[in-house]
């Protein structure tokens, strides 16, 4: 978001709520935009990470 604290708690009632619109339709873009690893990406995942 790169905003400073100072910067968020300075906002308007107005510019929050636009702010938290375009976090929540951020999110919900990005929600189901990211399949789950195939079986063998898994494994490898297992392998790298533990």
């Amino acid at each position: 978001m790169n905003r400073l604290p100072a910067e968020i708690r300075a906002l308007t009632p107005e510019e929050t709520s636009l702010l938290v619109a375009a976090w929540n339709e951020a999110q919900r873009e990005a929600s189901g935009a990211v399949a789950p690893p195939s079986e063998e990406e898994y494994e490898e995942l297992v392998k790298r990470y533990g």
